[in-house]
């Protein structure tokens, strides 16, 4: 496999007794965890590894270098003559690090390798070429880039796409064939639990149960927190909810985590001045965020109208007095 995912094929061989071991396992759930530092850690104690499995290596230490902001360093290290799946990588990190300014040339790269075929011969690359389409709203782009759904965690994430469509029906499909191919896999389990979210009613309580586990198994992860609050706020558990944010901010500022904060502190009647706070914090380090993007929106909004209110009131003037004549009109 030419990519950094793990393939049916090599999950059922690995199911296979006698098999060889998964020399990647631990770095693969790490990084789809969340947990970047982690998982360069454990790619760096990997310098025996096979020589077939080294770029699938590097690719997931270099992707969490991605996760962990490192842009500049992940296209310094990156030479052009790589493979193709680290230069995917690198196209990445050129995208993370100035999406505005970068967007034509990535995206013009992007089209290249889906139209000479290289998102086919290289999985991985197709799921690059996906993520960055869905970060640009191409949402059509992202699901052609990995049509083939040649590995599990380009299943996994079509099943994201379909819930971000709001088809909670086709994403619980793509869970039951990733059940299938390994009902006890990581990704499974994190597909699950997005579905029962999206599904919402009794299986909220599924889905808690499934980042629970997760948590249990894996170690506490911002992502694995984020989505366990998640659940605590469908089901109107603020004070859990919150309890769990705080756990997951302190392990770094992270924008899903102070966003999740505001909504919890706001149905918990926080003081205005402790939201504003996190508000604040959102603004500045995470400009980009849509949701952040969102809020300095209506923020402009609501001042333009404020101030419309406020020049609509000074307007008043006494009975018979002209309003917007000129002084020297009398």
């Amino acid at each position: 496999q030419s990519g950094g995912v793990v393939s049916a094929v090599r999950l059922l061989r690995m199911a296979t007794p006698g098999a060889d071991p998964d020399e990647l396992y631990t770095l693969r759930n790490r990084f789809w965890l969340g947990n970047f530092q982690m998982a360069i850690a454990e790619g760096n104690n990997l310098a025996r590894v096979a020589d077939n499995l080294k770029t699938e290596r590097d690719e997931f230490v270099y992707r969490s270098y991605v996760g962990l902001g490192q842009y500049t360093m992940v296209q310094a290290q990156i030479g052009a003559d790589a493979p193709p799946a680290l230069q995917a990588v690198k196209v990445l990190a050129q995208y993370m690090a100035d999406p505005e300014g970068s967007k034509d040339e990535v995206l013009a790269k992007c089209d290249a390798w889906c139209k000479d075929g290289t998102v086919e011969s290289a999985p991985s690359v197709g799921l690059t070429c996906a993520l960055i389409y869905d970060k640009e709203s191409a949402t059509d782009k992202a699901f052609q880039a990995i049509q083939a759904q040649k590995t599990m965690e380009q299943m996994a994430f079509w099943a994201q796409l379909c819930l971000k469509i709001h088809r909670a029906d086709l994403a619980a499909e793509h869970a039951k064939k990733l059940q299938a191919l390994d009902e006890d896999a990581t990704l499974t389990q994190m597909v699950s639990a997005w579905v029962h979210l999206a599904q919402g009613g009794d299986k909220i309580k599924e889905a808690a149960m499934a980042y629970e586990e997760l948590i249990d198994k894996f170690d506490a992860s911002v992502s694995l927190l984020n989505g366990l609050a998640a659940c605590h706020m469908h089901l109107k558990e603020w004070d859990d909810a919150e309890k769990v944010l705080l756990q997951a901010l302190g392990k770094g500022d992270n924008a899903e985590t102070l966003l999740n904060l505001v909504a919890v502190y706001t149905h918990l009647n926080k003081p205005d001045d402790v939201i504003e706070r996190y508000i604040t914090q959102l603004k500045t380090q995470f400009p980009t965020h849509p949701q952040v993007q969102r809020i300095v929106r209506l923020e402009a909004t609501f001042d333009r109208v404020a101030e419309r209110m406020k020049l609509k009131e000074g307007s008043d003037v006494p009975p018979g007095a002209a309003v917007g004549a000129d002084d020297d009109d009398d």
